[in-house]
């Protein structure tokens, strides 16, 4: 008896050493992805960060001449260029994860050889998915914090940062891109185990991964309740563009919000006539201000974890059906 615990014990070991050699140049190009994007993040809340605030102070010290031109600097640039690889590393996840995680393996036979080896297909699958979900989670988080550092540099200037409620930014500023590479993953996973082929479980994992995060922003702003503001006519619309805006329009004397009526008037006295005439007393606005990205953040990021968990269970279930 202790000689078979003594004899099994080292498996998952053996399998976690043997994962690692076989998808070592894929952790040496995350780690190295890792390494490039959170450099550039850092060196964007330095030099870049602060050429932007002199920048800003230069503007509104000259805004009162005729003409002012004033250089920016590379800040915006560089925090889009990141902002945008960030958001593509779920894609890259999702298509490494079809195409090498479970399929190559399958196709190839490299996974029938260990399964005949004393290594069960549920442990297989298993450490396949837990060891790069943890390398993920932490090079991903490492990203994020990255991020809100260099997005948060122009001290002197905060509202001249990207918006939050950005869509690039308001994901690649939180957990949701996180759990996001999480999502891409599970899904390369399953994609692998029903296609068995490399080429086309990559391209579905892709295309699939992108349908559940893109159905995932989408629903994002229905999962907190909006605040909604109102403003007489001439004010204008109330806390426009200042956050995640679900919809705005005129408010009438019964009360209702309704689409503002199209206005090609040159007089914007004679558009509000025109609104007065369709009984419109003020303007509203539906959005998300600041104070709700935190609990936007958290319930996207539980919304994907659940899908994740989903994921996670039907590819074991898949496994256990073809193996027996």
């Amino acid at each position: 008896m202790s000689t078979l615990s003594v004899s099994a014990a080292p498996a998952p070991a053996r399998q976690a050493r043997w994962t690692f050699l076989l998808h070592r140049w894929a952790l040496i190009v995350w780690a190295a992805l890792v390494v490039v994007i959170g450099g550039l993040l850092l060196w964007t809340a330095g030099p870049p960060a602060d050429e932007a605030d002199r920048a800003w102070h230069r503007l509104e010290q000259c805004r009162r001449l005729s003409r002012c031109v004033v250089d920016m600097g590379s800040y915006s640039t560089t925090y889009t260029f990141l902002t945008y690889a960030m958001i593509l590393l779920p894609f890259v996840v999702a298509a490494w994860a079809g195409a090498a995680l479970t399929a190559r393996e399958l196709e190839s036979g490299t996974a029938l050889m260990a399964w005949t080896q004393g290594v069960t297909p549920v442990r297989w699958l298993a450490v396949r998915l837990a060891l790069p979900a943890l390398v993920l989670t932490v090079g991903a988080t490492l990203l994020v914090a990255l991020h809100r550092f260099a997005w948060g540099a122009l001290e002197d200037r905060p509202d001249r940062r990207p918006a939050w409620s950005g869509p690039f930014t308001f994901h690649t500023n939180g957990p949701t891109i996180v759990v996001a590479c999480l999502t891409a993953l599970a899904v390369g996973a399953l994609t692998g185990l029903l296609v068995r082929r490399t080429v086309p479980a990559l391209g579905i994992s892709v295309a699939v991964s992108g349908l559940l995060l893109g159905g995932a922003h989408w629903l994002m702003p229905h999962l907190w309740t909006p605040v909604t503001e109102v403003a007489p006519l001439r004010d204008g619309y109330p806390s426009l563009f200042t956050g995640v805006e679900l919809s705005y329009g005129m408010v009438t004397r019964t009360g209702a919000h309704i689409p503002t009526p199209d206005c090609t008037a040159p007089d914007m006295d004679a558009c509000l006539r025109l609104y007065e005439q369709h009984g419109g007393t003020g303007y509203y606005n539906t959005f998300h201000p600041a104070s709700h990205y935190w609990p936007l953040q958290l319930t996207t990021s539980a919304v994907l974890l659940l899908v994740t968990a989903l994921l996670t269970a039907a590819s074991f279930a898949v496994l256990r059906r073809r193996t027996g």
